[in-house]
């Protein structure tokens, strides 16, 4: 690892992690690998590597299906892209921390910060993340929050969208299945009560820094962000909206119902984190 930073973006998902990513991955002194989401902690809890390698594989074809573009740019990125897919591979045929340390650490030169930015890593347990903050001298984790609706609401329109059935009835349903309990996965990465909880008990507060994807477009934001990391402030586009999805706006029935379930985590992160982003208060006026 030498002098690097190792940074773990651990959610949350539709959070604002992928902005970041690319932000980082843009900055000169940070390596990010061309592989956004390495799912390495999450699927080591599981021990499913070979539906993680299953997944791998299909991403690397579904780039490879695209070259060549004809945009010289577009065809390096996904050249690159290809690579990083082939290499990581390669890792969790034979998973080990060495090997994905390897992985990340390659070809970083004098890079102040490698990292993986995964939003499923919120749903670890304390032993994952004691785990990830023994992996090198130095390490840091960035939890993002979103409004728990929005982001609830955003998640499920993603889900939605990639099943068959119209977006609405489908978005209606899956939602009806998280309020029930019926969903685990959404319902775990809405969790902030739990992922907050955990890394307090797991993390030194030093090396965690928890932010609002409303804030996050700031330059003040992004630039607590950049000397949390030790790595010199630098512009970003901060107006850039990135993978949205599709608009569906939920009707009142749906709004109130979510917001009974989610009430307790608007408590959680108001306890831990105190003034809260007005999005955020708005909704929890709807709560009283």
């Amino acid at each position: 690892m030498g002098d690097a930073t190792l940074l773990f973006g651990i959610g949350a998902a539709k959070a604002g992690t992928t902005w970041l990513y690319r932000f980082l991955a843009a900055h000169p002194e940070v390596r990010l690998p061309a592989v956004k989401e390495l799912h390495y902690f999450d699927t080591a809890e599981t021990g499913k590597f070979d539906r993680q390698i299953a997944r791998m594989r299909k991403e690397k074809a579904r780039r490879t299906g695209r070259l060549p573009t004809g945009d010289e740019k577009l065809d390096r990125r996904l050249k690159r892209e290809v690579w990083a897919y082939n290499r990581w591979l390669n890792v969790i045929a034979d998973p080990s921390d060495a090997a994905y340390v390897d992985f990340l650490t390659h070809n970083a030169g004098d890079a102040r910060v490698v990292g993986d930015i995964t939003p499923a890593y919120a749903t670890l347990s304390e032993v994952s993340l004691t785990r990830m903050a023994g992996l090198a001298d130095k390490t840091r984790f960035i939890y993002l929050m979103r409004d728990p609706l929005d982001r609830l609401w955003s998640n499920i329109r993603m889900a939605a969208a990639r099943r068959t059935g119209a977006l609405r009835e489908t978005a209606g349903a899956l939602l009806d299945k998280v309020v029930a309990g019926e969903d685990q996965t959404i319902t775990a990465r809405s969790n902030y009560a739990l992922t907050l909880a955990r890394v307090n008990a797991a993390l030194d507060p030093r090396t965690v820094f928890l932010g609002f994807y409303e804030t996050l477009f700031q330059p003040e934001t992004v630039a607590r962000i950049c000397d949390f990391l030790g790595i010199t402030p630098r512009a970003a586009k901060t107006q850039a909206r990135v993978l949205a999805g599709e608009e569906l706006t939920m009707t009142e029935g749906q709004r109130a119902r979510a917001l009974a379930w989610l009430a307790p985590q608007y408590d959680a992160v108001r306890g831990a984190m105190g003034a809260l982003p007005q999005r955020w208060t708005d909704n929890m006026e709807a709560l009283a």
